[in-house]
């Protein structure tokens, strides 16, 4: 057998690349020990690893969020609360060497910053009006892209033993101002609580150092890094949990027999909490904010939870990003299954320097406990509620909190939930006495079949404004935003009663932004409950307001819906007005409704018109361009046949296909030429016109051709008398009819 051939040549190709990245490994060892004094370095180790390790120790240190401050508002923008900085580490290799107490880890540092915050100036916008302005532009690479945004590769080393480190690398991205920021040279230096995170030592601490001047035109600031501890974490003993208050409303299953579920936990204490200073505890506790968020929260298996709470005076709080607030509390506990609670025991968080991102835990001695209410009312529709008391005190009473209200379209575990209507009864008073609600109509009428009907976007005659008014409960059943749930083992019975009844049981939640007598054009949320005819399609219902800590509750809403197989646009007119005197400080005049659209099967109706008009257009514009294009070829074999054809018929052609592509110009270069539609039956039809206007325009395209072709045959004949006065009774005769049939 031959010998193997070499290829020397392929070999001195390669060496130009070897001499290049030899002195770029020399210099990454004094670079490290130039800005690095520990934790150390060591050469790797790479014979007899797993990686199993490697895994465990790069989740020990992945960060997925956690705050950022400094760094300069040239590069971020400025520090402000509204707008949520954050930043991520995410190890990418983490190798054993020849240290065991040591690791060498690559990591992505990714920094973001000076976006706009959510919603600062929401007062004068309608409420389901958001900014179409994202849609438009190309978009860019994630942080590339972003502005206020950088990107830094870091390599160097990492201690367990120690919780310490240091890496060097370069990042790259774009300044608050849009200008590219590219191969910034930094340091990065992190600790992690050690020998594990617990209550008192909860958080990673970090700097983040440029070594050369910023390319962005000035120099880089420190950046100081803060996260909460996501890995690694020794829970002490139990907490304890005091009786639920009076106004508790009990506490409904969770789990019911399975498996504790961390991920459920989160989705019930993922909105914020409003807060109730009833008891005065709060100069005890030092809290005097309005608002409460569970910021972070991490679960073992067994049950125990360890979290990030936050205490503000604003509304707008994202879960999604680790925040720092006026007050903070940590804490960790249990699950505690035979009182469906959760108990834990807290500490304050306190600043242990000028920079927000410096935190560290003062004093315990806190008791926090959150359960889920088992009943709801028109006062409290809250998923979740807690309580917040000093436990280094006798007394038991603290400060009560309950998730903001439910928004129009949630989703979550609600077995075991019951609603309580407490306003029926002088609902029906008013239902009564109004004779334009009860009056018999002719029709049918939404009901609980089809309960997607019963919610309706409105708007205000005068004054403008807008809402949505979305059903909480019809009868026993809950309304989800998207169906009816109804627990089998309670409500089964008492719903196939319900549909056979004309006055149903409702509450609604409404929410609307509009011109009000007391605040001027912001955010309204009314809570009501009352009766629903199904036979005249009248609704009633009297609602509450929050008025700071207080509510109003003498609200009447009238609505009438129009008749399922109406053809009017406006399908609910309705009043909201107050039940108060003129001279009451409360009082405020009647706002007038209404709501434009249709319902879910004459919207479903249309779909389906529009989607059978759509195929047969795209049928019948397919054929004609294949039928030109058989012309075209028939005229290239046979070329006498050209002078015969009528060019008033062919420039009349060319004008009907012309017509439609003028009057659809802009719809041709739209961003998006998909319109997605939903309806009830949980699909999605997707109507696509652009395809129609493209056929169109190359069968319009292919008819100029055959009409060139057929002018140029004309122009050449000797008949031209002959041809022309033919064309002029066509002209005559044909044209009148194409006018026709257009009209």
């Amino acid at each position: 057998m031959a010998p193997p051939r070499s290829y020397p040549h392929r070999l001195l190709l390669l060496l130009p690349l070897v001499l290049l990245l030899i002195p770029a490994a020399a210099a990454a060892g004094p670079l490290y020990t130039a800005h690095c004094a520990a934790p150390g370095h060591a050469p790797d180790l790479l014979d007899g690893d797993d990686g199993s390790s490697g895994v465990a120790h790069a989740q020990a240190i992945q960060l997925s969020t956690g705050y950022f401050s400094g760094g300069g508002e040239r590069l971020f923008g400025p520090d402000a609360s509204f707008i949520p900085r954050t930043f991520s580490l995410l190890p990418t290799s983490v190798l054993r060497t020849a240290d065991p107490s040591l690791l060498h880890v690559a990591a992505t540092l990714s920094l973001s910053g000076g976006r706009r915050g959510p919603y600062p100036n929401r007062g004068g916008r309608f409420l389901f009006q958001y900014d179409s302005g994202r849609s438009h532009g190309p978009r860019l690479p994630r942080f590339v892209g972003r502005r206020g945004a950088l990107a830094f590769d870091f390599d160097d080393y990492y201690s367990p033993a120690t919780g310490e480190l240091c890496m060097v690398g370069t990042g790259a991205g774009r300044a608050a101002d849009g200008a590219p920021v590219a191969l910034l040279p930094a340091v990065l230096r992190l600790r992690f609580p050690t020998p594990a995170a617990n209550l008192t030592s909860p958080f990673v601490t970090g700097r983040l150092e440029t070594t050369a001047p910023s390319p962005a035109g000035g120099i880089f600031e420190p950046v100081s890094l803060l996260a909460y501890a996501e890995e690694g974490y020794a829970y002490a003993e139990s907490a304890s949990c005091p009786q639920l208050p009076a106004n508790g409303r009990g506490a409904r299953q969770l789990f019911d027999g399975r498996s504790f579920s961390c991920a459920n936990i989160k989705s019930l204490l993922k909105t914020g909490f409003t807060l109730d200073y009833g008891n005065g505890s709060a100069s005890s506790l030092g809290i005097r904010q309005r608002y409460m968020f569970v910021n972070r929260i991490h679960c073992a298996a067994d049950g125990a939870v360890r979290a990030y709470v936050v205490f503000s005076n604003q509304s707008d709080f994202s879960r999604y990003y680790f925040m720092v607030g006026e007050k903070a509390i940590v804490a960790e506990g249990f699950w505690d299954r035979k009182a469906n609670r959760l108990c834990l025991k807290g500490c304050h968080v306190e600043n242990s320097g000028p920079s927000r991102a410096e935190l560290s835990v003062g004093e315990c001695g806190i008791g926090m406990s959150f359960w889920f209410p088992s009943v709801w009312s028109i006062q409290e529709r809250s998923f979740s509620a807690g309580l917040v008391w000093n436990a280094s005190l006798k007394s038991e009473e603290g400060i009560v909190g309950y998730s903001n209200a439910v928004a129009p379209h949630w989703a979550t575990n609600v077995a075991g939930l019951k609603y309580n209507y407490t306003k029926v009864d002088e609902a029906k008073q008013y239902y009564y006495k109004e004779s334009a609600l009860n009056k018999k109509r002719k029709g049918k009428f939404p009901d609980s079949n089809s309960y997607l009907d019963l919610a309706f976007r409105f708007y205000l005659k005068k004054g403008g404004g807008s809402g949505y008014a979305s059903p909480i409960t019809i009868g026993s059943m809950l309304y989800d935003g998207n169906s009816l749930v109804v627990d089998s083992g309670t409500f089964s019975r008492p719903a196939v009663v319900e549909k056979k009844q004309r006055l149903l049981n409702v509450s609604y939640d409404i929410r609307y932004v509009g011109n009000w007598s007391i605040e001027t054009f912001q955010r309204q949320h009314i809570a009501a409950e009352g009766v629903y005819d199904t036979e005249t399609g009248s609704l009633c219902l009297i609602a509450c307001r929050g008025i700071n800590v207080s509510s109003d509750c003498k609200i009447l809403v009238t609505a009438q819906f129009a008749s399922l197989d109406s053809k009017v646009t406006q399908h609910v007119q309705g009043k909201v007005r107050s039940l108060r005197e003129k001279t009451d400080p409360l009082f405020f005049d009647t706002l007038e409704i209404a709501s434009y659209g249709m319902y879910i099967d004459q919207v479903e109706e249309s779909i389906w018109r529009m989607d059978l008009e759509s195929t047969m257009a795209l049928i019948s514009m397919t054929l004609s361009c294949v039928f030109i294009v058989v012309q075209l070829f028939h005229v290239k074999k046979v070329p006498e046949a050209l002078p015969a054809m009528s060019i008033t018929m062919l420039v009349v052609l060319a004008l009907g296909y012309m017509t439609p592509l003028v009057l659809n110009f802009e719809a041709l270069f739209k961003n998006s030429n998909k319109q997605t539609v939903p309806f009830s039956g949980g699909g999605w039809l997707e109507v696509n016109e652009v395809m129609v206007r493209i056929i169109t325009m190359i069968t319009f395209l292919l008819q100029l051709r055959l009409l060139q072709l057929a002018w140029s045959a004309r122009s050449v004949d000797g008949n031209k008398l002959e041809t022309w006065a033919a064309e002029r009774k066509v002209l005559w005769i044909c044209l009148p009819l194409c006018i026709i049939g257009e009209l």
